[in-house]
């Protein structure tokens, strides 16, 4: 009996580290604080009544919500403020690094880790760092260059994009353009557009340097 194929598993569903990012670990660290404090609640009453009533374990319930509801504001209010500092002039701005999905290809888990990146993909419609990863681990262990593409060129097309992002995704555009996928004459027409949307940088300084070397290797092919 052979084993299911890869679209006939179950799709993969996001965990709380994908919906919440860094900021699962805060709740997580909430959550044990609240049901440390209930069950010291209830093990008091216990001790002193020898016996649990509804009103007893109601009250050890609210006892243990009081420090979940404040570690979460507590790391609220400290996540707010830090990613205050973190994005004002004095600093460069915080990027979330997704350590989880790193974590998972450490672990050889690739297909976990390009899941986890498509659910938040499928969540963060503006969010291009999800999206560049998630390109560059589909060309380097995924083994899917046109999903890769597809999203560089998602990258390339949202509204405000950073220019950044946009050279980032058009780099990795031309990567796959100019070998993967065999398509160097539409490789040239994106170093084109970066050198016209991106004027006076390095990243057009390198594109004209690359666009002179496509030329020569494809006038040599012709020949």
């Amino acid at each position: 009996m052979t084993e299911p194929s890869s679209r006939e598993r179950k799709p993969y569903k996001p965990t709380l580290f994908d919906r919440q990012g860094p900021v699962a670990a805060d709740t997580i660290r909430a959550a044990s604080y609240g049901v440390m404090v209930t069950l010291i609640a209830l093990s008091g009453c216990l001790i002193l009544l020898h016996r649990l009533t509804p009103g007893t374990t109601v009250l050890a319930v609210i006892a243990g919500l009081v420090p979940y509801a404040a570690s979460r504001l507590l790391a609220s209010g400290v996540g707010s403020a830090w990613h205050h500092v973190m994005s004002s002039g004095a600093s460069t701005p915080y990027e979330e690094q997704f350590s989880y999905q790193e974590s998972l290809v450490m672990r050889d888990q690739v297909a976990e880790a390009l899941a986890s990146y498509e659910a938040i993909i499928a969540e963060r419609p503006s969010a291009a760092t999800p999206r560049l990863r998630a390109a560059a681990l589909y060309v380097s262990r995924g083994g899917d260059p046109h999903r890769a593409a597809a999203l560089a060129r998602e990258v390339q097309r949202m509204p405000g994009v950073s220019a950044r992002d946009d050279i980032a995704g058009t780099t990795r555009l031309v990567e796959l353009l100019a070998g993967p996928l065999g398509d160097p004459g539409r490789a040239m027409v994106e170093l084109r557009r970066l050198i016209d949307r991106h004027p006076g940088t390095d990243a057009a300084a390198r594109a004209r340097l690359t666009l002179a070397e496509l030329k020569r290797e494809m006038a040599a092919r012709a020949e």
